[in-house]
C-alpha cells in the first residue's frame, strides 16, 4: 500500500515539473518572439525614418521653415505593422492649390452679385418724361382731372428721386465691388502688376467720388422740391440731368468691372493650367523617387503596401481642399527598381483617390 502511495506521489510531481517546464519554455518562446517582433517593427521605423528623409531631399521637400522652427516642407513616415509605410508629403504645391482657391472663391462671389436693376418694377411703374418734353396725359389722369404741372410732381416727388437715387447707386456701388474683388484675385494669383495698381485704384476712388457727388446732387434736388423751391420745368431739368449722369456712370461702371473679372477669369484659367502641368511633374519626380530609394526599405516584404498622401492638393465635390493618395504595393515598387517595368507602368499601379473623410486618424 506504501508502494502504491510513494509510485502515485511521484507521478503526480512529475507531471508538475513537467507542466511547469512546458510553461517555462512557452514563456521564453513568447518572450523571443517579442523580442524579434520589436526589433522588426524598430528596424522597420528606422528603414522608414531614412527613406523619407532621402526621398524629401530628392524631391527638394526639406527647404523652408515656419515661425517656431516649424516645417512648412517635407516628408514624414508612419510605419503601419504589417501593413507598409504611409507618408505625409508637405509641398509648395498645397500653398499654390489654396492660393487658387482663394481667387476662385472671389471670382464666383462676383459673378453671382450680378449687375442688376433691383427696382425694375419700381421704374417701371414710375418713368420719368424726356428732359425738354411735355409729361405724357394718361387716360386716368383725364378722368380725374389733373393739370400737368400736378403730374410733373407726383411723377418728381421726393421719394420717386430718391429711390431713383438708391437704385443706381447700388449698381454702381455692386459693379465697384466686383471690380474690386477681380483686382484681389489677381493680386492672390500673383500676376497682377504692382504698377498697374496705383491707377486702377485711384480709377475706382474717381468712380466713387463721381457716385457721392450725384447722390448729393440727387438729395439737393429731393429737399428744394420738398420744400416747394423747384418744381414744373426745373425739376424735370435738374431731375434728368441727375438721371442722365447716373445712367452714364452705370454704364461706364458695369463697363470697367466686366472687363477686370474676364482678366480675372483668364488669369485664373492660366494659373490652374499651369499648376496642373506642376503637379503631374511633381507625381512623376515622386514615382522616379520611389523607384530609386525603394532599396532602403529592406525590411518591409513586398505584399506590404506604400501609401502617398499629399497634403492640400485636391478639391472635393464641395470645392474644399483635401488630399492626394497615391497607394502601390511593394512590390511594384521593386520590379521598377529592378528594371522590369518603367516609372510610366509603375504609377499605373497605383490606387489614387481624395479623402473624403479625416483618414490623418489612421
Amino acid at each position: 500500500m506504501m508502494k502504491f502511495q510513494n509510485v502515485h506521489f511521484w507521478n503526480f510531481a512529475l507531471r508538475i515539473l513537467a507542466g511547469g517546464l512546458l510553461r517555462v519554455l512557452l514563456l521564453l518562446v513568447s518572450t523571443g518572439e517579442l523580442i524579434a517582433a520589436a526589433n522588426d517593427i524598430t528596424k522597420a521605423q528606422s528603414d522608414a525614418e531614412n527613406f523619407s528623409r532621402v526621398l524629401g531631399r530628392s524631391l527638394e521637400l526639406n527647404q523652408g521653415n515656419e515661425i517656431f522652427g516649424m516645417s512648412i516642407e517635407g516628408v514624414s513616415a508612419t510605419y503601419l505593422h504589417n501593413q507598409g509605410l504611409l507618408l505625409e508629403l508637405r509641398t509648395p504645391l498645397a500653398k499654390s492649390r489654396n492660393t487658387l482657391n482663394l481667387a476662385s472663391i472671389g471670382s464666383r462671389l462676383s459673378e453671382n452679385s450680378g449687375i442688376g436693376n433691383p427696382f425694375t418694377e419700381f421704374a417701371l411703374r414710375n418713368e420719368f418724361p424726356i428732359a425738354g418734353a411735355e409729361p405724357r396725359v394718361e387716360i386716368d389722369d383725364v378722368a380725374q382731372g389733373l393739370t400737368s404741372s400736378t403730374m410733373v410732381e407726383r411723377l418728381y416727388d421726393g421719394l420717386t428721386i430718391r429711390m431713383t437715387s438708391i437704385e443706381y447707386s447700388m449698381v454702381v456701388q455692386t459693379a465697384l465691388r466686383q471690380a474690386s474683388t477681380a483686382i484681389q484675385s489677381m493680386r492672390e494669383l500673383d500676376v497682377f502688376s504692382d504698377s498697374d495698381a496705383p491707377d486702377i485704384q485711384n480709377e475706382i476712388s474717381d468712380l466713387r467720388d463721381q457716385l457721392s457727388n450725384n447722390v448729393e446732387i440727387f438729395g439737393s434736388i429731393e429737399q428744394r422740391a420738398g420744400s416747394g423751391s423747384l418744381d414744373g420745368v426745373d425739376l424735370i431739368a435738374e431731375t434728368d440731368a441727375a438721371i442722365a449722369s447716373m445712367e452714364s456712370l452705370k454704364i461706364y461702371s458695369i463697363s470697367f468691372a466686366k472687363n477686370l473679372m474676364m482678366q480675372s477669369a483668364e488669369a485664373e484659367k492660366d494659373y490652374n493650367a499651369r499648376w496642373e502641368t506642376d503637379l503631374k511633374a511633381f507625381e512623376m519626380q515622386m514615382y522616379s523617387g520611389l523607384c530609386e530609394h525603394v532599396g532602403l526599405l529592406l525590411s518591409f516584404s513586398d505584399s506590404e503596401y506604400l501609401t502617398l498622401q499629399v497634403l492640400g492638393v485636391s478639391k472635393d465635390a464641395n470645392g474644399l481642399i483635401r488630399d492626394k493618395f497615391h497607394t502601390l504595393r511593394l512590390a511594384e515598387i521593386r520590379r521598377c527598381a529592378a528594371g522590369e517595368i518603367d516609372v510610366e507602368g509603375m504609377s499605373s499601379s497605383a490606387v489614387r483617390y481624395t479623402n473624403s473623410s479625416n483618414l490623418r486618424s489612421w
